[in-house]
């Protein structure tokens, strides 16, 4: 009996450590919502390490936009490809206007119109004026890698609407 309490006590002290720094995501809304983005990044950040696709989205947007970090378009490309994995429409979204611009990474019409008919069909309806305006510079072979991008998304991930 002895020996069972002290491994629950192990237990229980390895565990409390990470409970308390957790994160909570609507915590971290709120925050964000009240302009303290550090108190926003320290809620979401533990949530994005552990696959939570809206936290991961959220740091997207921190350092997309610069609120509370340094902004920095390779990291906000790292949150929002993992959240836009995951089925995430708004990090899709993102990821379609960073390729767009090259942010973070080359400039890809084909990987933009993709991630803005992604976050589309997965109902994100800011989308579709992205995909339209990334439509009118395509050339043929854009259209289809695009359309192959697409179509191995769906072929590869769950429908997540």
């Amino acid at each position: 009996m002895r020996r069972f309490l002290m491994i629950l006590l192990i237990a229980v002290a390895a565990i409390a450590p990470s409970a308390a720094h957790a994160g909570n995501f609507e915590v971290g809304l709120a925050a964000f919502n009240a302009g303290d983005y550090a108190l926003a990044y320290a809620n979401w950040e533990p949530l994005a390490e552990t696959g939570d696709a809206k936290s991961q989205a959220s740091l997207g947007f921190l350092y997309y936009s610069g609120k509370g970090v340094r902004r920095d378009n390779v990291q906000s490309l790292h949150w929002f490809s993992r959240a836009a994995e995951a089925g995430q429409p708004t990090a899709q979204f993102f990821l379609g206007v960073q390729y767009y611009y090259g942010r973070g990474v080359g400039r890809d019409l084909a990987r933009a119109y993709s991630w803005c008919d992604i976050a589309l069909t997965n109902g994100y309806m800011e989308s579709l004026f992205c995909r339209d305006s990334v439509a009118l510079e395509m050339s043929r072979d854009d259209v289809r890698r695009s359309a192959e991008l697409t179509a191995e998304f769906f072929r590869t991930h769950e429908f997540r609407n």
